[in-house]
């Protein structure tokens, strides 16, 4: 009984040494960033301007269970981007709803309104620590938004070519 006791103490002792202090990756980590885009007045360039019951999720997704905000005054927008290969040029289509859920009396002057932007940037991958791992860095942002008869979304402008920090303005939207 004692053997085995000292035994577990010991495989114990062994195990708490082999861990280190980065075995956890700290929630202050910085890791892979998500694109956050501000939204302004076009008649007033300088003042942040929400947009009124925005729904926002990925093209092709379903907007019920993957939306990134649904239904909501904002006037910032943090955005996840794809990643597969390192180097290669990625392209992510968000649909962006203003006014969400106002045409149920399919009325025109209340209706929703969806604009679509395309995203692409080149993603490189960093090492942060072993218990992180790596995290993506996007570089060569673009953000385009998808002309159509009826864009709520008039302009964009790229703030930042390269989604590092997520705490950061990469992207204007006037509208």
């Amino acid at each position: 009984m004692i053997k085995r006791n000292i035994l577990i103490v010991l495989i114990t002792s062994l195990l708490s040494i082999g861990c280190e202090r980065d075995d956890i990756c700290a929630d202050s980590t910085s890791t892979t960033p998500r694109l956050r885009i501000e939204f302004y007045d076009i008649a007033n360039t300088n003042e942040l301007k929400s947009v009124p019951r925005l729904t926002a999720f990925g093209e092709g997704l379903d907007e019920t269970s993957q939306s990134i905000v649904s239904n909501t005054n904002t006037n910032a927008l943090s955005l996840p981007l794809r990643f597969d290969l390192e180097g290669v040029t990625t392209t992510t289509r968000y649909i962006l709803r203003k006014d969400a859920n106002l045409d149920l009396d399919n009325d025109p002057a209340t209706s929703s309104n969806e604009d679509v932007i395309e995203i692409s940037y080149t993603p490189t991958f960093q090492y942060v620590s072993k218990a992180c791992g790596y995290k993506a860095v996007f570089n060569d942002l673009s953000v385009t938004i998808i002309s159509d008869s009826n864009n709520w979304a008039l302009t964009e402008i790229i703030n930042t070519s390269t989604v590092e920090n997520e705490n950061e303005v990469h992207a204007f939207i006037y509208h």
